[in-house]
């Protein structure tokens, strides 16, 4: 990816990745809207959020490939041995997912440990079983979605995206056509067979990418920061494990915060909404999320550094300024009633959640670029503190809320949840980790 640094040029280099992150965060949304229009919405709705936290908590650790793949991918040899990395991780976690599946294991983690709802628990299982793909397509697609960043193949992955999609409505209108399936099992179907597709079509578009990989000590030896030959092992793992446990912590956290809104007041009304709720802050979130690997191909000197940042403001200040002109017109009800199809009473729920998550949507920006920072230094311990320091403020605030706060249970998780990337926020700026990265390179 050219170095060269300028707003326009980063705004092209971000912009593919932003569809890639936009078509994926339409898709949970289009498939809570869906299930609440079928049958035993508010059970179905339910079981569909807690069982996808479980899910994305079991894939935590493959969804750093795509930093990985952008960091690290310079030669052949370090792909390889990223790939191998990746076989080794992916596999572990489906086989951990598929254990989950046992009856006799997954009631006692599903009601005795999480205390979901007695009625949750068999369409919860089927649902579960029917992610089983979910990890290894996810961990695949993204390193090599990760590989084709890190050599200016930006344009091709939002077609990979749109693949996912196409099957993923596909699954979705012949559920919703033929009734065969459950809500949320066939919810747990449309997400499995989509990153199914958008992992193939990474593959495919991979291949020729990794063919003209240059071998260990013919990349580029002058790019700062990049590595110059063959990462040994502990050096991957150095480098990888901070950034796996990151997710491990955000993703793990999930499952844990169900356990809370099942403890606190209106629970199952709660469960219902969060997968919806959740969704819709994503919508947002999905945007910046996609600088982080912009600022991992791009930060290189003083210039690119300045551009970066510019950038990065107007992003969060644009994001925060559609979020509030939606809160504060009809627009949120239509989302929440009209396109999820929420019922009267969930509906009228949400309004206090989304105003309190609202601080969650510039301050991602600003994280993206912190983090990717950090990962372009190679200090990826830090990001994972970062993660802790959320994910602590988070349970904590939460647990305390329910315990001791007279209001539902999903207006209490909101409120962490804002609170938890204040803190992230407030302690990754105190690492500068621009200011560091100035003074690595002069």
């Amino acid at each position: 990816m050219s170095k060269k640094s300028s707003r326009p040029s980063i705004f092209l280099a971000w912009l593919p990745l932003a569809m890639m992150w936009i078509i994926m965060a339409i898709e949970q949304p289009a498939i809570a809207a869906l299930v609440a229009r079928m049958s035993e919405a508010k059970l179905q709705l339910a079981a569909f959020g807690f069982t996808f936290s479980v899910a994305l908590f079991i894939e935590g650790p493959v969804i750093q490939m795509l930093a990985a793949g952008t960091a690290v991918a310079d030669n052949r040899e370090n792909y390889k041995r990223l790939l191998r990395l990746m076989h080794i991780i992916g596999w572990s976690a489906t086989v951990i997912h598929a254990i989950l599946c046992i009856p006799s294991i997954f009631k006692p983690f599903a009601a005795g440990f999480i205390g979901i709802p007695e009625e949750l628990l068999n369409i919860s299982r089927l649902t579960l079983i029917s992610m089983l793909p979910w990890t290894l397509a996810v961990g695949y697609r993204r390193l090599w979605q990760g590989v084709l960043i890190r050599y200016g193949r930006t344009k091709v992955v939002p077609v990979t995206m749109t693949i996912r999609l196409a099957v993923s409505f596909a699954t979705l209108a012949w559920g919703f056509y033929t009734r065969e399936l459950p809500g949320a099992v066939l919810g747990g179907l449309t997400l499995s067979l989509g990153v199914i597709a958008g992992a193939v079509a990474s593959w495919w578009y991979v291949r020729p990418v990794v063919k003209e990989m240059p071998s260990a000590g013919k990349s580029a030896a002058t790019e700062r920061l990049s590595t110059t030959g063959v990462m040994t092992w502990s050096a991957m793992f150095l480098f990888y494990v901070p950034l796996a446990l990151t997710n491990f912590m955000n993703l793990g956290a999930r499952p844990i915060m169900q356990m809370g809104m099942a403890r606190g007041p209106m629970p199952l009304e709660s469960l219902a909404l969060w997968p919806v709720s959740i969704g819709y802050i994503f919508l947002y979130s999905s945007i910046s999320l996609s600088s982080q690997e912009v600022v991992i191909a791009r930060l290189d000197g003083p210039e690119s550094r300045r551009d970066l940042v510019r950038f990065i403001s107007w992003l969060a200040a644009v994001l925060g300024l559609l979020y509030i002109i939606v809160l504060v017109t009809p627009l949120w009800r239509i989302w929440f009633s009209g396109v999820s199809g929420l019922s009267e009473e969930l509906t009228a729920l949400a309004e206090i959640p989304i105003l309190l998550s609202a601080p969650v949507v510039p301050l991602y920006a600003f994280i993206s670029l912190f983090r990717g920072a950090l990962v372009r230094l190679r200090r990826t311990r830090e990001v994972t503190i970062g993660v802790a320091v959320n994910v602590t403020v988070l349970l904590g605030t939460l647990f305390t809320g329910v315990a001791f706060l007279p209001i539902p249970a999903i207006s209490t998780v909101s409120g962490a949840y804002a609170m938890a990337y204040i803190a992230e926020f407030i302690y990754l700026a105190s690492r500068r980790p621009l200011l560091s990265y100035r003074k690595s390179v002069t």
